[in-house]
């Protein structure tokens, strides 16, 4: 598990980071998941700090019908630093189809924690939708 502080990226890797995650977002949306992987890979060794980078690999490997890579990655990213409330709920989501409902519980309940202390309404909007859905 990660416990080393997260370095803070300089300007010119921050415009990096997004080329990579625009890249990889696009790539994903043509179905070029293989290549999507590899461009998110990249994104998560530049920036671990980003949340977004261990989602979109997440959501790869979902794609490819490997959840169980995808929950590992939702459950390593979720040790960060600051946590990763959005991939508490990807993870949530995958052990809710499996009918691990209390860890399912346990995962959007420390995303509603992480979200209540960034104030972020749109990330408890959505967390508040998983909660509406049968566990």
């Amino acid at each position: 598990m990660p416990t080393a502080p997260l370095p803070i990226l300089p300007p010119a890797a921050e415009s990096a980071v997004e080329a990579l995650y625009a890249t990889g977002y696009w790539l994903f949306t043509q179905q070029r998941t293989a290549h999507a992987l590899a461009v998110f890979r990249g994104l998560v060794h530049l920036a671990p700090g980003d949340e977004r980078g261990w989602l979109a690999l997440g959501a790869c490997y979902e794609a490819q019908e490997q959840p169980d890579h995808a929950l590992a990655l939702y459950e390593w990213a979720a040790q960060m630093p600051g946590g990763a409330p959005r991939c508490e709920v990807a993870r949530a989501r995958i052990l809710r189809a499996r009918g691990y409902v209390l860890q399912a519980r346990g995962a959007l309940a420390e995303a509603a924690r992480i979200a209540h202390e960034m104030r972020d309404s749109e990330l408890s909007a959505i967390i508040a939708t998983e909660w509406t859905k049968r566990h």
